[in-house]
């Protein structure tokens, strides 16, 4: 069972205080071998976010033109929330915060040659997962679909809960059908049309692909810095014998 901690609010506020870049301790030492558990505080389902606000703000000066886009952001704001509602049920179905969770311990074990633990406490180190907010952004009803994912990821000392690493992530992917396991068409166009005409079942084909690309996201920067790290690390490790 993973645990899921710290209100949303928080930290969403720790994100927006947070600098960019990565801290990085990875040379000091050596996962080969060792138990990794994972912790995680994810959103349990992405949300749905089609247009722009400013698309239902009024021009004095151009009436005509206002109600026609008004009425047009209106109505993709009645699709969006009509696919909101179906990402709902849908999660009854799919956990995604799990899966994610799931994911991206068994990606980095097999990529990084570690053993997963089931808990923190039977843990040498825990990969702590903190995701602020994930979402399929339309920005036009037409145009594509974003997925969008912000958050960041530590690695921590079980024992002393001291960082090791951490990251921050900062994705934008356009989504089209061959990601959300759907029949490829013509140019293989996915949009915020697309997004709101989904049945029930392809979405929830499409969370679980989301979540495993999430997976990958968050494994990727842990392995890339590991791999660069190595050789400091064998440096290191000279240096003391």
């Amino acid at each position: 069972m993973f645990h899921r901690f710290l209100p949303l609010i928080l930290l969403t506020a720790a994100l927006a205080a947070s600098g960019c870049g990565t801290s990085n301790r990875l040379d000091e030492v050596s996962l080969d071998g060792r138990r990794v558990a994972v912790t995680a505080a994810i959103p349990p389902a992405p949300r749905v976010q089609a247009g722009s606000p400013i698309e239902s703000g009024i021009d004095l000066y151009d009436p005509i033109g206002t109600a026609v886009r008004v009425g047009t952001s209106l109505e993709k704001r009645r699709q969006a929330r009509r696919a909101q509602a179906r990402l709902d049920s849908v999660v009854a179905t799919v956990d995604v915060a799990d899966r994610i969770a799931r994911q991206s311990l068994a990606r980095t074990a097999e990529l990084l040659r570690f053993a997963p633990a089931s808990r923190p406490e039977a843990a040498d180190f825990v990969l702590d997962l903190r995701i602020a907010d994930y979402a399929l952004v339309a920005d036009s009803y037409e145009g594509a679909v974003y997925f969008v994912l912000v958050g960041d990821v530590h690695l921590l000392d079980a024992q002393t809960g001291a960082p090791l690493w951490d990251a921050e992530l900062r994705e934008r992917e356009v989504v089209d059908r061959v990601l959300l396991g759907l029949p490829v068409s013509v140019g293989n166009v996915f949009t915020g049309r697309s997004l709101a005409a989904l049945s029930s079942a392809e979405m929830a084909t499409g969370l679980r692909r989301l979540a495993d690309l999430a997976a990958e996201r968050i494994t990727d920067r842990l392995a890339d810095d590991y791999v660069r790290s190595r050789g400091r690390y064998h440096d290191r490790q000279t240096e003391a014998e």
